[in-house]
Formats: C-alpha cells, sequence, structure tokens
C-alpha cells in the first residue's frame, strides 16, 4: 500500500452532488459470440446520431472484433455496407455515436461498427491480477499478471470480466482491475510537467462570474501567461446550464491549459478506486493530468486517477488565499515562488484577476524568475495557438 499524502489541507466548500457513474467503454455481452454473424444489434437504431466528436467521452484507442463485423456508412444497421472486418481484427477507434457505435478505419475504409460486437483491444492491469479460467474467483488460477501490464482482450463477460491473454495463457480477469485507458504520463507529483525554471501560477475550483472569468484570462494570453486551471466539474456543468459556454474551452482557446479536478470535490480517499474513477470521467475534464481534491493521496486515490489514464499534479507553494481573503497577501506569497514552482490559487478569490497577475509576474521577474508562458507551439514563437485537450508530458513554458 502506497503512504497518505496530505499536502497542506484546505477547507474549501465543497458542492453535495452524487458520484458520476463512469462511461464502460468496449463492453460486450459475453453472449455477442454467440450471435448471428450480419451484426444486426438486438434494437436497430436510428440513422440520425450524433458522432462521438461532438460527446465529451473516452474512447479506446483501439477495439477487436468478437465476430464478422459489418462495418457501415453509417452508425446502424440501415446503412449501406462498405466491408466485413473478421472476427479477432483489431481496428483503431475515431470516434463514437451517441448511440456507442464505434468510427473505425479497415482496409483503407471509413465507418462504423456496432458496439455489440466489439471490445476494447486492450486492457491494462490496476494492480497483480490472477487470471483463471472462467468469469469469477470460483475458477482455477492460470498465471498471475503483473500491476501495469498492458494485455490483449478478446471478450467480455456480462458481469464485466475480459477474457485476455498473457504469458502463454487465455483465461479471464476481473474488470474492477483493469481499465481500457492508457498509462499515465510520468511527471512529479508537485511540479507535475513543468520541466522548467518558469514558475506555473495555477487556480482551481470555480470562478465568481463568467466576466471576471474572461477578463482573467484574456489578460493571460495578452500578457504571454499560460495559467493552468483547475475546474470541478460542477463548476463547468453549471456554466454550461447557465451560459451555455465551455470554460474549459474558453481557457484553451487563450493558450491556458486545463486539468481535471473531480466532478464535486470530495476528499477522494475513502473512495474506492472505482469510485474515485467515476469522480474523474463524470462531468469534469478529461485529460491526462488532475489535481486530487485537498491535494489529498492514498492508494485507492492513486488506484482512480491510473484507472482513467491520468496523472496526479498538485502543488509546491500554496498561497492559502482560500483563507487569508486578502489580495495583497496572495499576491506576496505567489510572487515569492522559487524556480520550477507550482503555485496553488483559487479562481474566486483574489489572485485571479488581470491586476493580481500583472503584480505576480513584475514581482517574479524582479528576482530574476519568469512565469509559464501562453501556448504559441513547442517553440513558443508566433501568434497563440489553442492548447490540446491533453497536456504534453512537458509543458512549453
Amino acid at each position: 500500500m502506497f503512504g497518505g499524502i496530505f499536502n497542506r489541507t484546505t477547507a474549501r466548500s465543497v458542492g453535495s452532488v452524487a458520484l458520476a457513474v463512469g462511461l464502460m467503454i468496449g463492453s460486450v455481452p459475453l453472449a455477442a459470440a454467440a450471435m448471428p454473424a450480419g451484426n444486426v444489434a438486438p434494437v436497430a437504431q436510428p440513422a440520425s446520431v450524433a458522432v462521438a466528436a461532438e460527446l465529451s467521452i473516452d474512447l479506446p484507442s483501439r477495439v477487436r472484433t468478437t465476430d464478422n463485423l459489418n462495418l457501415r456508412t453509417g452508425p446502424s444497421t440501415s446503412y449501406s455496407v462498405l466491408v466485413s472486418i473478421p472476427k479477432g481484427t483489431s481496428v483503431p477507434v475515431l470516434g463514437r455515436a451517441s448511440n456507442g457505435w464505434y468510427k473505425v478505419s479497415y482496409d483503407g475504409r471509413t465507418g462504423y461498427v456496432s458496439d455489440y460486437y466489439v471490445v476494447a483491444a486492450t486492457v491494462r492491469t490496476l494492480d497483480s491480477l490472477n487470471m483463471r479460467t472462467g468469469t469469477s474467483t470460483s475458477y482455477r488460477i492460470l498465471v498471475t499478471i503483473p500491476k501495469g501490464s498492458t494485455v490483449p482482450a478478446y471478450a467480455r463477460a456480462s458481469n464485466g470480466w475480459y477474457r485476455v491473454s498473457y504469458g502463454g495463457y487465455t483465461g479471464w480477469v476481473s474488470g474492477t482491475y483493469v481499465t481500457t485507458y492508457p498509462k499515465p504520463p510520468s511527471a512529479p507529483l508537485y511540479s507535475g510537467p513543468n520541466r522548467t525554471s518558469r514558475v506555473v501560477l495555477t487556480f482551481d475550483d470555480c470562478p465568481r462570474t463568467l466576466s471576471e472569468y474572461r477578463s482573467a484570462i484574456d489578460y493571460a494570453a495578452s500578457a504571454n501567461f499560460g495559467l493552468v486551471l483547475a475546474p470541478t466539474g460542477d463548476c463547468l456543468s453549471s456554466y454550461k446550464s447557465r451560459y451555455g459556454v465551455d470554460l474549459a474551452s474558453l481557457a484553451r482557446a487563450k493558450g491556458q491549459w486545463v486539468i481535471n479536478h473531480s466532478v464535486s470535490h470530495p476528499d477522494l480517499r475513502p473512495l474506492s478506486c472505482q469510485q474515485v474513477g467515476a469522480q474523474l470521467s463524470g462531468s469534469g475534464v478529461h485529460t491526462n493530468f488532475g489535481r486530487p481534491p485537498y491535494g489529498a493521496v492514498d492508494a485507492s486515490v492513486r488506484c482512480g486517477y491510473g484507472s482513467r489514464g491520468m496523472a496526479m499534479w498538485t502543488w509546491t507553494r500554496d498561497t492559502e488565499d482560500w483563507e487569508v481573503k486578502s489580495k495583497s497577501i496572495t499576491i506576496s506569497r505567489a510572487s515569492a515562488a522559487s524556480p520550477g514552482d507550482t503555485v496553488l490559487m483559487h479562481m474566486q478569490w483574489y489572485g485571479f484577476s488581470p491586476d493580481s497577475l500583472r503584480q505576480i509576474k513584475a514581482n517574479l521577474a524582479n528576482r530574476g524568475i519568469g512565469v509559464c508562458r501562453a501556448y504559441r507551439g513547442s517553440d513558443s514563437a508566433g501568434s497563440i495557438l489553442t492548447t490540446s485537450v491533453k497536456l504534453p508530458s512537458s509543458l512549453p513554458c
């Protein structure tokens, strides 16, 4: 078991919102392999279906067919067949329709396949995991798969167990201890992907108003700041509901970086690995870096972040702006940052404003320290560009 880390606990208010249910992807009923070839889903789907590019969901990079499978021009059996994909073929995933059909490519063609006949092509173990001859712990153990192994998957039973192969054996493993997400990026817990001597100013939680938010990110772009924002899922949902805007997209368009901060900001440590994963894959930011609420980390939290392919990034310097509620003290504490620091502030307090950012940058510059720059590509030159949803392993600060 990993030792717990509780880095400068902050008593921030937390919304009372139930855990979001994580989306399971690549799921295939065990009976799917016994269905007739030709791939007619149990329920016919309408032709007008939104594609995954318009949906905020996470996808496996590849899926494997569990039967001979028709690739169609659209996401239902009413569309024409392009080609038949042989059983057991691994194909790249390009998107997913709202009815679950995957957009894939095969043999130079791009189309849709029914999700009833595919499974994630690989799964990654979250712990040392027994492979068994059947789909429960009552079956005999064939071999133990080490933690962190990525193994090919061929089918998924209705109870969530995956049929996989490892070390010359083929058998079943519990879906509770595997994930279809890729391995998280490797980065230090406290300083994250900032590998430079520049200071990264980070802001958690939720802005007080949309106008204040726009003012701060507009100024950051104009003054060449590359802020890192960590809004909660509740915050994102609230602003989408009230104003029809996506705070994450607004920030990215200004060359700023956005990471996950859970759905409702609970202490994640009392939760199971699966419950932590649900907090990360709900209405929050779906990316490869996240900040655990309160900086609270234990083995269950690590497992939950790993299950969603997400590295944790806390902070090296806490301004405690939520407690002091003072603009001058917040500016002073942020201005005392050392080279390479990750500074913690919050969007609803006094550091998140054009004037505060201006003073912090000037004070650091007087000490010969720069701040992370707005994104302009890997060479940090030219006009500001929209940042990617997933952060690079090394920020171009």
